[in-house]
């Protein structure tokens, strides 16, 4: 879930530049203050193998840096949101992340949970007292081949509804895509009229209960 910093692609390259240039140098540099080596003598030979050289560096280290190729699916939830509760004298409760990552462990799970962005990618920690109701989190498993990004639209006072994505992140197998139903499973019995559908539908929301209908008890795919 860690972003690869574009800057590491351009660092190789201008590595492997330097490199290229310091090869031509040393097999033809002695040629170069010759008349018209920048168009077919050793100028031209040095602005060649530094070229290569570049595009060397740039495909080696990009590929050397590159993580993990993952694919993105994921469902849209609508639900009804919780007030807050009173808890004593000044506080007050919300459903937190922590619910959810005590739902998973429950069913098998050994989940983490870390801070992201809209793209998915992690940012940090997160308390897990945070209220679930605005957080973006992602949520990761040691046995999945992936995370799933649960981000729910924040507690308004007098809004009857609210939506979210529970995002695949999958980079293989059917462990990651599970792990998002045991989410909504979980996410179903933590908020009231909790509906799911697949983004790419066109059809209607069903019930969490109905999407999530052939959930086995424990996870069916998740590596030991």
């Amino acid at each position: 879930m860690k972003q690869r910093a574009w800057w590491w692609a351009w660092l190789g390259a201008a590595i492997g530049g330097g490199i290229g240039v310091a090869v031509g140098l040393a097999v033809a540099g002695g040629d170069l203050d010759k008349l018209g080596d920048w168009r077919n003598g050793a100028g031209r030979f040095v602005g060649l193998t530094g070229a290569l050289g570049l595009f060397a560096g740039y495909v080696i280290l990009n590929r050397a840096t590159r993580g993990k190729r993952v694919t993105r699916d994921g469902f849209t939830i609508s639900f009804r949101p919780n007030p807050p509760t009173p808890e004593g004298y000044r506080d007050m409760k919300a459903v937190a992340v922590a619910e959810l990552i005590s739902g998973l462990t429950r069913v098998g799970y050994a989940p983490h949970a870390e801070a992201c962005d809209e793209a998915g990618v992690c940012r940090g920690s997160i308390d897990d007292k945070t209220p679930l109701q605005g957080a973006n989190i992602a949520v990761s498993d040691p046995g999945v081949r992936g995370w799933v990004r649960v981000a729910l639209a924040p507690w308004v006072d007098g809004r009857p509804g609210a939506l979210g994505p529970v995002e695949v992140w999958s980079d293989g197998g059917e462990s990651a895509e599970e792990l998002a139903l045991f989410t909504l499973s979980v996410l179903g019995g933590l908020f009231d009229a909790v509906a799911a559908a697949r983004e790419t539908s066109r059809l209607g929301q069903d019930p969490v209960t109905l999407v999530t209908a052939g959930l086995g008890e424990r996870p069916q795919h998740r590596a030991a």
